[in-house]
């Protein structure tokens, strides 16, 4: 088995030169099996160096070492090659991948990574490739972008993503969208968002698909109507609490569903944000591919 570690320099404001980098070296003081750090360039780069890694290695385990961006670029280039692994030790902003999994502590660790255990989980396929964790659509998305756009020293992370999220819901912004479950009819209306996913959690800790299983071979989609007045701070803290779902009137605003395929198709100028990176986006069909990756699991964490 060759080990890969894929680091992103640019992750986390250099967090995966200045952090990371010197604990896989430390981890692999004395390591006896083949290993190769590798420091990505670009997106495209990224992806055709794993691509390449694939076809001439035997089997290769690929530690993505950045954001959801990062994972999601490892991905790309190692998706239908059954004879690599991929592990993630985060170092980029949202890091909503591997909120999934507990036991942060031993994500973080090099070695439980190394000693860690493979498990098969879901990915979801669209127009444009893969994805990991989650699509975002809406106001999702536009938080994604606007917590971009204003991160600085002062303003990291989480917080970055829920000051945006207060910015962003003041505008009262909808999306005229139409959208087919399956072979269903298709619907149209007017919607905040729209969230297809694999994992629960997306903008730094929005739990915004909460039922979502990494290997039940579904995908979740959490599809929000308008909400306005006094209910939308209420609506937005049980969004991130995960709760939204619950209540008297969560029927009134929200379908939550359960397939395998899902079509959507954007009315007016809409952007989509992939495991964290933001598109323009028209119109694709989302498919769950059941367990078509290898997940390392670090030694100590369990899916949610």
């Amino acid at each position: 088995m060759k080990h890969i570690f894929v680091v992103n320099p640019a992750a986390g404001n250099g967090a995966g030169l200045t952090d990371i980098l010197p604990k896989i070296h430390k981890a692999l003081t004395g390591f006896e099996e083949d290993y190769e750090i590798h420091r990505t360039l670009s997106e495209q780069e990224t992806i055709l160096y794993c691509r390449q890694k694939c076809a001439f290695e035997g089997d290769v385990r690929f530690y993505a070492c950045g954001g959801d961006g990062t994972v999601n670029n490892v991905l790309s280039g190692i998706a239908g090659h059954p004879n690599a692994q991929l592990a993630v030790v985060p170092c980029g902003t949202g890091n909503d991948f591997v909120r999934n999994f507990s036991g942060k502590e031993n994500i973080l660790q090099i070695e439980k990574q190394i000693h860690g255990s493979v498990i098969p989980i879901d990915v979801l396929k669209w127009s444009g490739g893969y994805a990991l964790n989650m699509f975002n659509i809406g106001v999702d998305c536009d938080v994604v972008a606007e917590a971009a756009a204003m991160k600085s020293d002062r303003l990291k992370g989480t917080a970055a993503y829920v000051a945006a999220a207060l910015k962003v819901l003041r505008k009262g912004k909808t999306y005229r969208m139409a959208w087919t479950v399956e072979d269903h009819p298709e619907q149209e209306g007017e919607l905040m968002l729209a969230a297809i996913a694999n994992g629960h959690f997306c903008g730094g800790g929005f739990r915004s698909c909460p039922d979502a299983e990494l290997n039940d071979g579904y995908m979740d989609v959490c599809i929000v109507h308008p909400v306005r007045g006094v209910k939308l701070p209420i609506m937005l803290a049980r969004y991130r609490k995960g709760t939204h779902l619950q209540g008297k009137d969560a029927d009134r605003y929200i379908e939550y569903i359960h397939c395998k395929k899902f079509k959507l198709r954007a009315l007016e100028p809409v952007r989509i944000s992939v495991d964290g990176e933001v598109l323009d986006f028209r119109d694709t069909e989302f498919e769950i591919l059941p367990e078509a990756l290898q997940f390392v699991l670090p030694e100590g964490s369990a899916c949610l």
